[in-house]
């Protein structure tokens, strides 16, 4: 069957099976792009798969395979970009494998409803608790809006710009920010793309990514609002108002009427069970959880990881404002 006038464009700093496995998950569309632009950003150059060369020739799809070490995604994609021959542009990620007909539909909806972009969805994969309990505190259990997964027409990027060339993570959000600010015409795609990456992760590695990630936060506009931050930030200068305020304006005096008895017990209980009900309840269940889930035990391990994130967050974003130049 006829190749689709579409792109394909891949950055990968995966390793050699992961590739594999991201073509086995090609091999098995409906309908095919009629070209394919790989970005490997390994440190070391990798073999390539012969079996998917040989099945892009019997298929007429045009690959196209760059070695760029060392290159942020986003510099990875804009090279896709650059080197595209056709009018659309499809994106995923190694870790993101697509459904059997997320091409043609996609294709096909973008076309008919003559929109500009077709945002992807992506559905986070777990196999265990421990990765129930990070997906719950980050990403949900609800397919999310993403960059992988999406169709973007090429004259796009005239209008919104292209990726950040120098940003380790986060850009694609960024990216994403920028076009809702020019209210171009946009679909959702109805096939969801499922990410891969969260088998086997640790706590340890997401706090790790986060830090990465928020240490960017600078050039990132949109994390500017970040709700979070701002909350910690908060909650700091409420307890520290709290210790001192019987202190500074009531001068320990207990006939003033201004002296509140335990002020500071009371501010901290107020901060700690805002937070838990926040953190462990009502997040979660917007982002697809429900009670028998969360309770008895659960609400409890979220609640605590998602401190040890926002903590993250909030240092990764100080680091970002007073030492990343």
């Amino acid at each position: 069957m006829k190749p689709l006038n579409i792109t394909l464009i891949v950055p990968s700093n995966s390793d050699y099976e992961k590739l594999s496995l991201f073509f086995r998950n090609i091999m098995k569309w409906s309908r095919f792009p009629k070209e394919i632009i790989l970005i490997k950003t390994n440190k070391r150059k990798q073999p390539m798969n012969k079996f998917f060369i040989n099945f892009c020739k019997k298929n007429n799809i045009l690959f196209k395979n760059f070695y760029k070490p060392n290159l942020y995604p986003g510099a990875a994609r804009n090279i896709g970009i650059q080197n595209s021959t056709l009018k659309i542009l499809s994106f995923l990620d190694v870790g993101t494998h697509a459904t059997n007909k997320w091409l043609q539909h996609g294709f096909e909806k973008i076309n008919k409803t003559n929109s500009l972009i077709m945002w992807g969805k992506t559905y986070y994969i777990t196999n265990s608790k421990k990765e129930e309990i990070i997906r719950a505190c980050t990403y949900g259990a609800k397919p999310i809006n993403t960059l992988p997964g999406s169709m973007i027409h090429k004259k796009v990027f005239n209008i919104v710009g292209i990726f950040l060339n120098n940003i380790r993570a986060g850009e694609d959000a960024e990216w994403i920010y920028r076009a809702n600010m020019h209210n171009i015409l946009a679909c959702n795609s109805k096939e969801v793309i499922e990410y891969q990456n969260l088998k086997g992760v640790s706590y340890t590695s997401i706090i790790k990514k986060w830090f990465r990630n928020y240490s960017f936060s600078k050039k990132l506009s949109y994390l500017n609002g970040n709700r979070e931050i701002y909350f910690l930030i908060l909650s700091l200068l409420i307890a520290l108002v709290a210790f001192n305020w019987n202190q500074i304006v009531a001068e320990w005096s207990f006939q003033s009427p201004f002296y509140i008895p335990h002020i500071t017990k009371m501010s901290l209980i107020s901060i700690i069970l805002t937070y838990f009900i926040i953190r462990g309840f009502i997040l979660p269940i917007k982002k697809g959880y429900d009670l028998k889930f969360l309770l008895p035990l659960s609400v409890f391990k979220i609640t605590l990881f998602s401190f040890c994130i926002d903590l993250t967050k909030l240092i990764s974003f100080i680091f970002s404002r007073f030492y990343n130049k």
